[in-house]
């Protein structure tokens, strides 16, 4: 089985220069916890909600709703993201995408072929994967 087999091919992606709002907004939007920074077809980060949850401010902080939306409309997706995240290619193995999820903790991986993104791999397209195989 090939990454090709299971990726999801209709990425939601972000530019660079997108606020923390507008990526929460497509996050909760299309229900997704990983988001490739793409700028040209070319992938140069990924933001995760992990990324999210670690820059968003917090009102329980103290601080007021005003200075709460200044920094969720202020500060960029590319100021957060994770740069150059590892990619894989459509013809690469499941196991392999399993042995590297596994082994750097990532939950998703972009897929590209010929430096573009052509969708992305998670953790869950794996276990779906794996159910579809244990229901056999």
């Amino acid at each position: 089985m090939k990454v090709s087999d299971r990726m999801t091919r209709d990425v939601v992606t972000l530019d660079e220069e997108q606020s923390l709002r507008e990526a929460l907004t497509l996050q909760r939007r299309h229900k997704i916890r990983h988001i490739p920074v793409v700028t040209d077809g070319h992938v140069i980060g990924i933001l995760t909600d992990r990324d999210l949850k670690r820059a968003s401010p917090s009102l329980l902080s103290g601080i007021s709703q005003e200075k709460y939306d200044e920094l969720l409309d202020t500060t960029l997706v590319g100021q957060v993201m994770t740069r150059t995240p590892q990619t894989v290619t459509p013809e690469t193995s499941i196991k392999e995408v399993a042995k590297i999820l596994v082994e750097q903790k990532f939950g998703s991986l972009p897929v590209t072929e010929a430096d573009q993104l052509v969708g992305i791999i998670t953790d869950i397209d794996l276990l779906g994967a794996l159910y579809e195989l244990l229901d056999d």
